[in-house]
Protein backbone atom coordinates (compact mmCIF):
# COMPACT_ATOMS: atom_id res chain seq x y z
CA UNK A 1 0.00 0.00 0.00
CA UNK A 2 2.65 2.28 0.96
CA UNK A 3 4.76 1.53 -2.43
CA UNK A 4 2.02 2.60 -4.36
CA UNK A 5 0.96 6.26 -2.82
CA UNK A 6 2.81 9.10 -4.30
CA UNK A 7 4.25 9.45 -7.93
CA UNK A 8 5.41 6.36 -9.23
CA UNK A 9 5.76 7.31 -13.13
CA UNK A 10 8.90 8.76 -14.60
CA UNK A 11 10.72 12.04 -13.32
CA UNK A 12 12.56 13.01 -16.42
CA UNK A 13 11.69 14.42 -19.20
CA UNK A 14 13.02 11.35 -21.59
CA UNK A 15 11.14 9.04 -19.67
CA UNK A 16 7.90 11.35 -19.88
CA UNK A 17 7.95 11.47 -23.33
CA UNK A 18 8.52 7.73 -23.65
CA UNK A 19 5.64 7.13 -21.52
CA UNK A 20 3.43 9.58 -22.97
CA UNK A 21 3.48 7.01 -26.25
CA UNK A 22 1.71 4.06 -23.85
CA UNK A 23 -1.97 4.47 -25.04
CA UNK A 24 -0.32 4.27 -28.63
CA UNK A 25 1.35 0.89 -27.81
CA UNK A 26 -0.90 -0.93 -25.53
CA UNK A 27 -4.26 -0.08 -26.34
CA UNK A 28 -4.36 2.88 -29.88
CA UNK A 29 -6.26 4.93 -27.96
CA UNK A 30 -8.66 1.96 -27.15
CA UNK A 31 -11.09 2.73 -29.68
CA UNK A 32 -9.81 1.78 -33.10
CA UNK A 33 -11.28 2.46 -36.50
CA UNK A 34 -10.62 -1.12 -37.83
CA UNK A 35 -14.07 -2.53 -39.13
CA UNK A 36 -14.51 -6.42 -38.72
CA UNK A 37 -13.29 -7.13 -41.85
CA UNK A 38 -10.12 -5.38 -42.04
CA UNK A 39 -6.67 -6.40 -40.82
CA UNK A 40 -5.70 -5.19 -37.56
CA UNK A 41 -2.09 -6.04 -38.13
CA UNK A 42 -2.16 -3.89 -40.93
CA UNK A 43 -3.85 -1.33 -39.33
CA UNK A 44 -1.42 -0.83 -36.62
CA UNK A 45 1.33 -1.03 -39.15
CA UNK A 46 -0.43 2.28 -40.64
CA UNK A 47 -0.47 4.06 -37.72
CA UNK A 48 3.24 3.14 -36.85
CA UNK A 49 4.48 4.28 -40.27
CA UNK A 50 2.63 7.88 -39.54
CA UNK A 51 3.67 7.84 -36.13
CA UNK A 52 7.38 7.53 -37.39
CA UNK A 53 7.35 10.01 -39.85
CA UNK A 54 5.41 12.46 -37.71
CA UNK A 55 7.29 12.11 -34.75
CA UNK A 56 5.34 13.31 -32.08
CA UNK A 57 7.28 14.60 -29.12
CA UNK A 58 4.39 14.65 -26.36
CA UNK A 59 1.06 13.58 -25.30
CA UNK A 60 -1.11 16.30 -27.33
CA UNK A 61 1.12 15.75 -30.66
CA UNK A 62 0.91 12.43 -30.15
CA UNK A 63 -3.24 12.91 -29.88
CA UNK A 64 -3.21 14.57 -33.09
CA UNK A 65 -0.73 12.31 -34.80
CA UNK A 66 -3.37 9.43 -34.28
CA UNK A 67 -6.67 11.58 -35.46
CA UNK A 68 -4.50 12.17 -38.80
CA UNK A 69 -3.47 8.35 -39.02
CA UNK A 70 -7.35 7.24 -38.41
CA UNK A 71 -8.46 10.03 -40.82
CA UNK A 72 -6.33 8.15 -43.75
CA UNK A 73 -7.22 5.36 -42.90
CA UNK A 74 -10.86 6.30 -43.67
CA UNK A 75 -10.04 8.06 -46.53
CA UNK A 76 -8.31 4.48 -47.91
CA UNK A 77 -11.49 2.66 -47.08
CA UNK A 78 -13.92 5.23 -48.80
CA UNK A 79 -11.64 4.77 -51.85
CA UNK A 80 -11.86 1.19 -52.29
CA UNK A 81 -15.62 1.61 -51.25
CA UNK A 82 -16.13 3.84 -54.65
CA UNK A 83 -13.53 1.88 -56.40
CA UNK A 84 -15.81 -1.46 -55.71
CA UNK A 85 -18.79 0.34 -56.51
CA UNK A 86 -17.55 1.08 -59.93
CA UNK A 87 -16.71 -2.40 -60.96
CA UNK A 88 -20.02 -3.24 -59.57
CA UNK A 89 -21.63 -0.84 -62.10
CA UNK A 90 -19.58 -2.09 -64.75
CA UNK A 91 -20.60 -5.79 -64.10
CA UNK A 92 -23.90 -5.15 -65.49
CA UNK A 93 -23.02 -3.98 -68.65
CA UNK A 94 -22.30 -7.64 -70.18
CA UNK A 95 -20.38 -8.01 -73.68
CA UNK A 96 -23.67 -9.04 -75.65
CA UNK A 97 -24.65 -5.49 -74.46
CA UNK A 98 -21.42 -4.09 -75.65
CA UNK A 99 -21.89 -5.59 -78.98
CA UNK A 100 -25.21 -4.77 -79.67
CA UNK A 101 -24.21 -1.02 -78.76
CA UNK A 102 -21.23 -1.38 -81.21
CA UNK A 103 -24.11 -2.74 -83.66
CA UNK A 104 -22.41 -5.85 -84.38
CA UNK A 105 -24.49 -8.51 -86.10
CA UNK A 106 -24.32 -12.23 -86.90
CA UNK A 107 -21.16 -14.23 -85.16
CA UNK A 108 -19.45 -10.84 -83.85
CA UNK A 109 -22.90 -10.24 -81.75
CA UNK A 110 -23.37 -14.23 -80.92
CA UNK A 111 -19.41 -14.56 -79.29
CA UNK A 112 -18.56 -11.29 -78.05
CA UNK A 113 -15.10 -11.61 -76.18
CA UNK A 114 -15.02 -10.69 -72.32
CA UNK A 115 -12.51 -8.19 -72.86
CA UNK A 116 -14.77 -5.66 -74.58
CA UNK A 117 -16.29 -4.67 -70.98
CA UNK A 118 -12.73 -5.02 -69.42
CA UNK A 119 -11.60 -1.20 -68.49
CA UNK A 120 -8.26 -0.50 -69.78
CA UNK A 121 -7.98 -3.62 -71.71
CA UNK A 122 -4.94 -3.29 -74.49
CA UNK A 123 -2.89 -5.02 -76.51
CA UNK A 124 0.18 -4.44 -78.27
CA UNK A 125 0.68 -3.51 -82.36
CA UNK A 126 2.45 -6.49 -83.37
CA UNK A 127 -0.48 -8.87 -81.65
CA UNK A 128 -2.83 -6.81 -83.47
CA UNK A 129 -0.86 -7.59 -86.73
CA UNK A 130 -0.54 -11.66 -85.58
CA UNK A 131 -4.69 -11.52 -84.76
CA UNK A 132 -4.87 -9.80 -88.33
CA UNK A 133 -3.24 -12.69 -89.68
CA UNK A 134 -5.24 -15.22 -88.20
CA UNK A 135 -8.52 -14.21 -89.26
CA UNK A 136 -7.66 -13.84 -92.56
CA UNK A 137 -6.85 -17.39 -92.03
CA UNK A 138 -10.35 -17.75 -90.62
CA UNK A 139 -12.13 -15.96 -93.14
CA UNK A 140 -10.73 -18.06 -95.89
CA UNK A 141 -11.24 -21.36 -93.67
CA UNK A 142 -15.01 -19.98 -93.63
CA UNK A 143 -14.91 -19.52 -97.91
CA UNK A 144 -13.93 -22.90 -98.81
CA UNK A 145 -13.81 -25.65 -96.07
CA UNK A 146 -16.22 -25.40 -93.62
CA UNK A 147 -18.80 -27.98 -93.50
CA UNK A 148 -16.57 -31.27 -94.33
CA UNK A 149 -17.16 -34.20 -92.74
CA UNK A 150 -13.44 -34.42 -91.11
CA UNK A 151 -11.07 -32.03 -90.54
CA UNK A 152 -7.93 -34.03 -89.87
CA UNK A 153 -6.55 -33.30 -93.51
CA UNK A 154 -7.70 -29.37 -93.27
CA UNK A 155 -6.00 -27.94 -90.23
CA UNK A 156 -2.49 -28.94 -92.44
CA UNK A 157 -3.73 -26.09 -94.59
CA UNK A 158 -3.85 -23.48 -91.98
CA UNK A 159 -1.34 -24.66 -89.32
CA UNK A 160 -0.60 -21.74 -87.89
CA UNK A 161 -4.30 -20.91 -86.85
CA UNK A 162 -4.77 -23.98 -85.67
CA UNK A 163 -1.95 -24.15 -83.31
CA UNK A 164 -3.16 -20.68 -81.70
CA UNK A 165 -6.48 -22.90 -81.23
CA UNK A 166 -5.24 -25.10 -79.72
CA UNK A 167 -3.45 -23.03 -77.00
CA UNK A 168 -7.07 -21.30 -76.76
CA UNK A 169 -8.43 -24.67 -76.52
CA UNK A 170 -5.89 -25.92 -73.59
CA UNK A 171 -8.54 -26.15 -71.02
CA UNK A 172 -11.28 -28.34 -72.78
CA UNK A 173 -10.78 -31.56 -72.58
CA UNK A 174 -9.62 -33.99 -74.81
CA UNK A 175 -6.67 -32.17 -76.32
CA UNK A 176 -7.45 -31.02 -79.80
CA UNK A 177 -4.42 -33.03 -81.36
CA UNK A 178 -3.18 -36.56 -80.61
CA UNK A 179 0.05 -36.81 -78.28
CA UNK A 180 2.12 -37.55 -81.24
CA UNK A 181 0.79 -34.24 -83.34
CA UNK A 182 0.66 -35.85 -86.41
CA UNK A 183 -3.11 -35.27 -86.49
CA UNK A 184 -6.22 -34.09 -84.72
CA UNK A 185 -7.67 -36.15 -81.70
CA UNK A 186 -9.82 -39.09 -82.53
CA UNK A 187 -12.89 -37.44 -80.67
CA UNK A 188 -12.33 -33.77 -82.65
CA UNK A 189 -12.35 -36.37 -85.71
CA UNK A 190 -15.69 -37.84 -85.11
CA UNK A 191 -17.26 -34.69 -83.80
CA UNK A 192 -16.49 -31.71 -86.84
CA UNK A 193 -20.10 -29.81 -85.88
CA UNK A 194 -18.58 -29.55 -82.29
CA UNK A 195 -15.15 -28.41 -83.50
CA UNK A 196 -16.71 -26.02 -85.68
CA UNK A 197 -18.15 -24.16 -83.17
CA UNK A 198 -14.39 -23.83 -81.13
CA UNK A 199 -13.61 -22.41 -84.63
CA UNK A 200 -15.70 -20.05 -85.31
CA UNK A 201 -15.76 -18.75 -81.75
CA UNK A 202 -12.06 -18.23 -81.89
CA UNK A 203 -12.18 -17.12 -85.15
CA UNK A 204 -14.25 -14.29 -83.78
CA UNK A 205 -11.89 -13.34 -81.24
CA UNK A 206 -9.32 -12.78 -83.60
CA UNK A 207 -11.33 -10.56 -85.25
CA UNK A 208 -11.72 -8.25 -82.58
CA UNK A 209 -8.36 -8.36 -81.23
CA UNK A 210 -7.50 -7.57 -84.54
CA UNK A 211 -9.63 -4.30 -84.84
CA UNK A 212 -10.09 -3.51 -81.14
CA UNK A 213 -8.08 -0.50 -81.56
CA UNK A 214 -10.50 1.00 -83.99
CA UNK A 215 -13.16 -0.01 -81.65
CA UNK A 216 -11.85 1.81 -78.50
CA UNK A 217 -12.99 5.02 -78.97
CA UNK A 218 -16.77 3.76 -79.17
CA UNK A 219 -16.29 1.07 -76.62
CA UNK A 220 -15.09 4.11 -74.08
CA UNK A 221 -17.87 6.35 -74.94
CA UNK A 222 -20.56 3.58 -74.49
CA UNK A 223 -18.86 2.58 -71.00
CA UNK A 224 -19.24 6.55 -69.93
CA UNK A 225 -22.75 6.35 -71.43
CA UNK A 226 -23.74 3.46 -69.14
CA UNK A 227 -22.21 4.28 -66.50
CA UNK A 228 -23.73 8.20 -66.25
CA UNK A 229 -27.20 6.50 -67.41
CA UNK A 230 -26.88 3.95 -63.91
CA UNK A 231 -28.48 7.18 -61.82
CA UNK A 232 -28.84 4.72 -58.95
CA UNK A 233 -25.40 3.55 -59.09
CA UNK A 234 -23.80 6.61 -60.35
CA UNK A 235 -25.26 8.85 -57.25
CA UNK A 236 -23.83 5.68 -54.65
CA UNK A 237 -20.41 6.44 -56.43
CA UNK A 238 -20.28 9.98 -56.41
CA UNK A 239 -21.31 9.93 -52.37
CA UNK A 240 -18.39 7.33 -51.71
CA UNK A 241 -16.15 10.27 -53.66
CA UNK A 242 -17.61 12.79 -51.71
CA UNK A 243 -16.87 11.39 -48.45
CA UNK A 244 -13.14 10.61 -49.89
CA UNK A 245 -12.65 14.05 -50.09
CA UNK A 246 -13.79 15.17 -47.19
CA UNK A 247 -11.98 13.05 -45.41
CA UNK A 248 -9.04 14.03 -47.22
CA UNK A 249 -9.80 17.27 -46.33
CA UNK A 250 -10.29 16.39 -42.82
CA UNK A 251 -6.88 15.23 -42.77
CA UNK A 252 -5.29 18.21 -44.48
CA UNK A 253 -6.52 19.97 -42.18
CA UNK A 254 -5.38 18.04 -38.94
CA UNK A 255 -1.98 17.74 -40.91
CA UNK A 256 -2.11 22.03 -40.55
CA UNK A 257 -3.03 21.63 -37.66
CA UNK A 258 -0.17 19.85 -36.07
CA UNK A 259 2.61 21.42 -38.15
CA UNK A 260 1.53 24.84 -36.96
CA UNK A 261 1.78 23.16 -33.24
CA UNK A 262 5.04 21.94 -34.08
CA UNK A 263 6.57 25.49 -35.31
CA UNK A 264 5.01 27.47 -32.55
CA UNK A 265 6.49 25.27 -29.69
CA UNK A 266 9.80 25.40 -31.65
CA UNK A 267 9.51 29.55 -32.05
CA UNK A 268 8.35 29.90 -27.99
CA UNK A 269 11.60 27.41 -27.39
CA UNK A 270 13.68 29.88 -29.20
CA UNK A 271 12.06 32.94 -27.74
CA UNK A 272 12.59 31.50 -24.23
CA UNK A 273 16.26 31.05 -24.94
CA UNK A 274 17.54 34.28 -26.24
CA UNK A 275 15.38 35.81 -23.92
CA UNK A 276 17.41 33.76 -21.44
CA UNK A 277 21.27 34.63 -22.87
CA UNK A 278 20.30 38.87 -23.38
CA UNK A 279 19.54 40.59 -20.21
CA UNK A 280 19.29 44.10 -19.92
CA UNK A 281 20.24 46.77 -17.53
CA UNK A 282 18.22 47.93 -14.73
CA UNK A 283 19.72 51.26 -14.48
CA UNK A 284 21.94 53.45 -15.71
CA UNK A 285 24.30 53.32 -13.00
CA UNK A 286 25.08 50.06 -13.94
CA UNK A 287 26.43 51.65 -17.47
CA UNK A 288 30.17 51.54 -16.74
CA UNK A 289 32.00 54.36 -19.10
CA UNK A 290 35.03 53.48 -20.94
CA UNK A 291 38.50 54.87 -18.70
CA UNK A 292 39.84 56.64 -21.97
CA UNK A 293 37.47 59.11 -21.89
CA UNK A 294 38.50 62.50 -19.57
CA UNK A 295 36.16 63.54 -17.07
CA UNK A 296 35.89 67.37 -17.60
CA UNK A 297 35.35 69.36 -14.12
CA UNK A 298 34.44 73.03 -13.97
CA UNK A 299 34.67 75.01 -11.42
CA UNK A 300 32.16 77.48 -10.36
CA UNK A 301 31.90 80.66 -11.89
CA UNK A 302 33.71 79.56 -14.24
CA UNK A 303 33.65 78.93 -17.91
CA UNK A 304 35.16 75.95 -19.75
CA UNK A 305 37.46 77.46 -22.74
CA UNK A 306 36.02 74.55 -25.13
CA UNK A 307 36.97 77.01 -28.43
CA UNK A 308 39.93 74.52 -28.85
CA UNK A 309 37.81 71.15 -28.22
CA UNK A 310 36.21 68.95 -30.79
CA UNK A 311 32.75 68.97 -30.74
CA UNK A 312 32.48 65.37 -30.38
Amino acid sequence: MSSSQGQTGPKSIAGKRKSSMNALKEGLFARTPVLPFEDEAQYRRHIKAVMASLAPEDAVQVNLAQQIADSMWRGQRQEYRAALQRDETFKALTPAIMAELLKLEGRLAKHPPRFLVTPNFKISRQEAKEYAQLNQQFEHFLANVKGVPNYNMVWRQYPVFFQHLEQWMRSIDPPLFMNNRQGLDIHWQNHPRKLEGYIEEFGVRCWYLANFDELRPQIRNWMGIWFFLKGRESEKVERFDDRMLQERKTCQGLLDCYFRMRKSQNDHVLFTERRLKVSLPNSLEEIVLPHEIPKVVIGKNEMADLQGESTT
